[in-house]
């Protein structure tokens, strides 16, 4: 097959990159996982690229499914299954399973999920004779996650406020409790996996080895955890391959950082960029809407969206009082189009 058939100029470039590192920013709508994906097949089929030493790597298993499904009808299931390719989350997983004696755990240790880590923190907070209603499992389980996110433990944990100490104290003995559960929650799937390519020479160069090409989808989504993580893999000559919006972040919430696209310009200076500007979903109408306002962010990389779609109705504005008016305005409006049969 031609993997370059289909694609506009920046695309076909943003592919077949000869680049070491590649940075390839993409507008809403521009086809970036359809580049992600024919950027692996074209490491395989026309560089003769191994899929063993490819990892690509994502932030939902929806995403993942995708990207496989995808690769599996345009190279085969056999490539899409040799590869490492799921979500950041899964691709540690697997790396700590095989590393589990270095961290004093089992092969087989255990997951916690959300529900089990709120079991653990309750538990926790009665065990400190804490009030739980002004001392909430969940917050306190939110302040853990931001710090493990920063590569911060227990011992390091920053007390500024009298709810900083309670944070580290309960920090300390969620920890604990994990350790004698063999277990992990999912934030330490990260941080593990970060602080062992850090301080194990053995371990990082062995990874290394392994993945020879690194890819990365919404790259502006990760947080200080995992860009330790794809530095530490890509350093050394390994190939590093990003896509990624500013304009696009809304993991903030969960520690995601979009500065990490201005690390990565300052970490690997002989980046080459490609930005991908052609969006095949909207109208101009609304591009030029979107744009006016997000122009006003800073630290964004500039970029004029444009379709070759024609028409577009006029846009509506629209002044909430705050962002519940604002959701049950486009609610409404949602349901008054689809009663009134309209299409778009």
């Amino acid at each position: 097959m031609d993997i370059l058939q289909g694609l506009n100029q920046e695309q076909r470039a943003a592919v077949s990159a000869e680049a070491p590192h590649v940075l390839v920013v993409a507008g809403a709508g521009s086809g970036k996982t359809g580049v992600l994906v024919r950027r692996l097949a074209w490491l395989i089929e026309r560089q003769g690229v191994s899929p063993y030493q490819i990892m690509a790597v994502t932030f939902t298993n929806k995403a993942a499914r995708e990207m496989n499904h995808r690769l599996g009808t345009m190279l085969g299931d056999a490539s899409a299954r040799a590869m490492m390719l799921g979500t950041f989350h899964a691709a540690c997983a697997r790396i700590l399973r095989r590393e589990a004696a270095r961290l004093g755990l089992s092969p087989n240790y255990l997951i916690f999920d959300t529900d089990d880590q709120l079991t653990v923190m309750k538990q926790v907070v009665a065990d400190m004779g804490l009030d739980d209603k002004r001392y909430r499992p969940h917050a306190l389980l939110n302040a853990i996650s931001s710090a493990k996110n920063e590569l911060i433990l227990p011992a390091d944990y920053p007390v500024r406020t009298y709810f900083d100490e309670i944070v580290a104290r309960a920090y300390t003995q969620y920890q604990q409790t994990l350790r004698k559960n063999d277990g992990l929650d999912f934030d330490d799937l990260l941080m593990e996996t970060a602080r062992m390519l850090q301080a194990d020479p053995e371990a990082v160069r062995q990874y290394r080895d392994r993945f020879q090409h690194i890819l990365v989808d919404e790259f502006q989504d990760t947080n200080i955890a995992q860009y330790v993580i794809l530095k530490q893999l890509a350093a050394e000559h390994r190939s590093l391959y990003v896509v990624a919006d500013e304009d696009q972040s809304i993991y903030s919430w969960r520690g995601a950082d979009y500065r990490n696209i201005v690390r990565l310009r300052q970490d690997f200076p002989e980046l080459l960029e490609f930005l991908l500007e052609e969006n095949y979903r909207s109208t101009q109408v609304i591009l030029d809407g979107a744009q006016a306002i997000i122009a006003q962010n800073a630290d964004r990389t500039p970029k004029h969206l444009f379709t070759e779609k024609k028409g577009g109705q006029p846009l509506t504005l629209h002044e909430a009082y705050d962002e519940q008016e604002e959701a049950d305005f486009v609610a409404e409006e949602t349901i008054r189009m689809l009663q009134s049969g309209h299409k778009h």
